[in-house]
């Protein structure tokens, strides 16, 4: 959540919960495509937890933080806790060498998602099925053509050189788990610390869903819930409005009982909450998602990465030979 976009929300999270946030200003595509904005993330995290020599702060438990974004800030904080989750498994110890020292690698006592962005592809049915209530439309792409970059006017910025099709990642990375979270296995996410997740009705609702369950099918506590008719990080942009209160006064719950390690309940349902918040209905979340197996859904992945890869194949090709010719 970089101060600069996101100060009023943040603010505004910090007062709900009585508790410091720290706002991370990490590094943005397409100048900076992956792993830059995950190398920013960790940095600060162990940063807080195991701060080096002449840091204006104390080392903060790791059981006092909570990991918190929105939208490409919500997939962030699922690859830093992905990578963290990994680097503890590394045997024989679970550490890393930062600023000369081994230090240990403790998980945070949460994270919390809104709107997660969790496939780079937006290969999900949702992406077109929930338009008419998202303001982030559909892809433009044409699926019977190669893939192309979106229609941006060129600038120093875009496109790349050599060009790529995704202004995130390169084509070939856009599976990878650390970019496209629904694309790690369930085991990945064993002992994960509890999650708690809330979208509207939008184009990113099926990936979200789908990486919940995936997390409660490997034994994770994971909170979910969804209003409905709502847009993309509705909370963050309509703050007065009676779903954007109520998201956050769950969403700082959350946070306060997870950092005063209050037991979480695993429930195995989303709460969906009508329009207005006319009424609530508990749903299991394994009829809350798409009916699509993990298998199905890795095919579509395949699918999407093929697409960009082709396209980025192309458009490399056009380049180089443009650039034999200067």
């Amino acid at each position: 959540m970089d101060p600069c976009t996101h100060r009023v929300p943040v603010a505004h999270l910090s007062k709900m919960t009585g508790a410091p946030v720290l706002s991370v200003r990490y590094r943005l595509a397409p100048q900076h495509p992956f792993p830059a904005a995950l190398i920013d993330a960790l940095t600060a995290y162990l940063s807080l937890i195991h701060p080096p020599a002449g840091s204006l702060h104390d080392p903060i438990p790791a059981n006092k933080i909570v990991l918190a974004g929105d939208s490409a800030g919500g997939n962030l904080c699922l690859v830093l806790l992905q990578t963290l989750l990994t680097l503890r498994r590394i045997p024989p110890t679970a550490t890393v060498r930062f600023h000369g020292k081994e230090v240990p690698i403790d998980l945070p006592a949460g994270v919390t998602l809104v709107s997660p962005w969790c496939d780079v592809t937006r290969s999900m049915p949702s992406v077109f099925r929930n338009a008419k209530f998202d303001y982030l439309g559909p892809p433009p792409q044409v699926p019977e053509a190669l893939y192309h970059p979106y229609p941006f006017p060129d600038d120093d910025v875009w496109p790349r050189s050599p060009p790529r099709v995704d202004m995130y990642a390169y084509a070939n990375c856009v599976t990878h788990p650390l970019v496209s979270p629904l694309a790690a296995p369930k085991e990945l996410w064993e002992d994960a610390p509890p999650i708690f997740m809330v979208m509207g009705e939008e184009g990113l609702t099926d990936e979200g869903l789908l990486v919940a369950r995936k997390i409660h099918h490997a034994g994770g506590t994971v909170v979910v819930e969804q209003f409905e008719g709502m847009p993309h990080c509705f909370g963050m942009i309509m703050l007065g409005t009676p779903a954007g209160r109520r998201s956050f006064e769950t969403w700082t719950k959350f946070c306060r009982d997870v950092v005063a390690g209050r037991p979480i309940k695993r429930t195995g349902e989303i709460t969906y909450l009508q329009y207005k918040l006319r009424g609530t209905k508990t749903i299991p979340i394994d009829e809350a998602c798409p009916s699509l197996s993990d298998e199905e859904i890795d095919k579509l992945l395949h699918k999407g990465l093929k697409w960009r890869i082709d396209g980025e194949q192309a458009l490399v090709s056009q380049w180089k030979e443009r650039s034999s010719k200067l």
